[in-house]
């Protein structure tokens, strides 16, 4: 924990570690443009859904380059089994050539570099580091936002507050995986609507912020 995170961070940290201690990226690639690709397809959609896009995916493109010599519109016919895969389509085509034509297609290891690619966001950029890199990141999925939210650390769920939540408590070694913990929480237990929290492993640290008798849902801040 860092100075000045607050004194129950420890606690829900070990809680976590105890009740998902194998806790890891459920999207399968074999390198970070694999997972920069699964990232981008993976808003609004499940991991299982994303993972059979791109077993087929795999089969018939491999690299920036060849993706970036797709038209989207073909791309969209890959992927059309994922939610918004039109704008989905057209980013990874774009993220693609952008990788190619200004990085050499090597998909980039910083977080402004990343987070500069069409398609790709703060949260996809940290997935992307964190997973394929290595680097430190924290990705605020909206299971990071609520539970940095029902526990109090931040007053709304915001990907930015949260992400500050987490960065303040925890060092930095322990973000990659924490972010996995949580959303394996936030699906099992902290559940938009009627969360468990009777069986939530951090039922005893939490102040359940924004939730009245299991029922009602937090409010978001807009950006």
């Amino acid at each position: 924990m860092q100075q000045g995170g607050d004194q129950s961070a420890r606690a829900v940290g070990e809680a976590l570690a105890r009740a998902y201690p194998d806790a890891r990226c459920e999207l399968l690639a074999r390198d970070p443009w694999e997972l920069l690709v699964a990232a981008i397809l993976s808003a609004r959609s499940t991991d299982f859904q994303v993972n059979r896009v791109m077993a087929v995916l795999n089969e018939h493109y491999v690299g920036p380059a060849a993706f970036a010599a797709l038209d989207h519109r073909d791309l969209e016919r890959a992927v059309r089994h994922v939610p918004l895969f039109r704008q989905k389509a057209r980013a990874i085509v774009e993220a693609a050539r952008a990788v190619v034509r200004l990085h050499g297609g090597r998909v980039p290891d910083g977080l402004g570099q990343l987070g500069n690619l069409p398609g790709v966001g703060r949260k996809t950029a940290a997935v992307v580091l964190g997973n394929a890199f290595g680097i430190p990141a924290i990705a605020a999925d909206v299971h990071v936002q609520r539970v940095a939210h029902r526990l109090g650390w931040s007053p709304a769920e915001h990907p930015a507050q949260a992400e500050a939540a987490l960065a303040a408590r925890f060092p930095p070694q322990q973000w990659v995986r924490l972010c996995h913990q949580i959303i394996r929480l936030g699906r099992d237990c902290c559940r938009r609507i009627k969360p468990r929290c009777a069986r939530c492993p951090l039922a005893a640290f939490c102040p359940r912020q924004g939730v009245v008798d299991g029922e009602q849902r937090p409010a978001r801040q807009r950006p």
